[in-house]
């Protein structure tokens, strides 16, 4: 089981505890349900407050937490909910939540936050010179109390090493089926989103991508490398172009491409194809044809074959099983 810690506090926007605990906790068993498949559980959500006790969202809603902040050992996730109220009242009534992202961040835990909850990572120096983004509303405040972060307002999720956080609004549920990607796989994220009938068109700003996991290292250059075939990929790309682009023998990328993330750049670069390929299938009317040339391959034949090896179905089942449609 996926083990989350929700970190809740009085006057958090209540949607943001509630509905990211149906989210995980219904994963692999609302869409199951209605498809008659066998329910699988993937996620163990709990709500932690600093003493224990009840939390007082902002509308009203009281909620009794599971356990304290120190009940909090070894957990997958991290989860910091929204600033309701004042940002600079809230953090200062809330230093346990400060000192209880500081006790437990290493690059084991993902954290994440939702809308102006990055305040919290901000506060507690996680955020500093890595990506994040907040409430488009709050985007002066947060560059003014922390300017050493890299503020990407635009995005509607932001990933950076084993931070996450995402926007405003509803922008929870993307950071829910993120999650839900990540962990388990993509057709428990298109089936979870189904279930709940959430847009997962909204992506535009961050692809939910299982690639996106083999960014958990602190290699610069192979972070250039990653991102440039994230870039290219509707290009010929070769090893050997790459390899000259970045100044490095092939031998010398492969291995150090292997250290950081787990895999070849072939392979990677095929990954990063096929979830492109899925998106375009699930997103589009556009032909097998037309979509084999968008991600870099030629001959639909040997495409198709490669999409069934790594997904068990051909691309016109997969289109069937997981365009969007509603």
């Amino acid at each position: 089981m996926i083990k989350v810690a929700i970190l809740a506090f009085d006057y958090a926007l209540g949607t943001t505890i509630t509905g990211v605990v149906d989210l995980l906790m219904f994963a692999g068993v609302t869409w199951n349900r209605i498809n008659d498949l066998p329910v699988k559980h993937f996620f163990d959500v709990k709500i932690y407050s600093a003493d224990g006790g009840m939390i007082h969202c902002v509308n009203g809603l009281t909620m009794m937490a599971h356990g304290s902040f120190n009940d909090i050992d070894k957990v997958d996730v991290v989860l910091v909910p929204t600033i309701a109220g004042n940002v600079d009242v809230t953090l200062a009534k809330n230093t346990a939540i400060i000192d209880t992202l500081q006790r437990i961040a290493d690059n084991e835990t993902l954290i994440a936050s939702n809308c102006t909850g990055a305040f919290f990572l901000a506060e507690a120096g996680l955020l500093d010179h890595k990506a994040a983004t907040t409430h488009w509303g709050f985007v002066n405040e947060f560059k003014r109390k922390y300017p050493a972060v890299k503020l990407q307002a635009e995005q509607l999720v932001s990933h950076d090493g084993n931070i996450l956080c995402a926007g405003g609004g509803n922008a929870w549920f993307d950071l829910g089926l993120y999650l839900i990607e990540r962990f388990c796989d993509h057709e428990t994220a298109v089936g979870t989103a189904k279930a709940f009938v959430l847009d997962m068109g909204r992506s535009n700003q961050l692809t939910y991508s299982p690639i996106l996991n083999k960014r958990y290292h602190n290699d610069e250059l192979v972070l250039n490398v990653q991102d440039y075939m994230e870039k290219s990929f509707g290009q010929t790309i070769s090893l050997e172009r790459m390899a000259e682009q970045f100044n490095l023998s092939t031998r010398t990328l492969s291995r150090r491409f292997k250290q950081a993330t787990g895999e070849t750049p072939n392979h990677y670069l095929q990954t990063i194809r096929l979830e492109a390929a899925r998106k375009l299938l699930e997103e589009t009317s556009l032909s097998l044809p037309k979509i084999t040339l968008r991600v870099g391959y030629e001959d639909v034949s040997s495409f198709s074959v490669l999409f069934k090896k790594n997904t068990g179905v051909t691309p016109g089942s997969y289109r069937d099983r997981y365009r969007r449609r509603y």
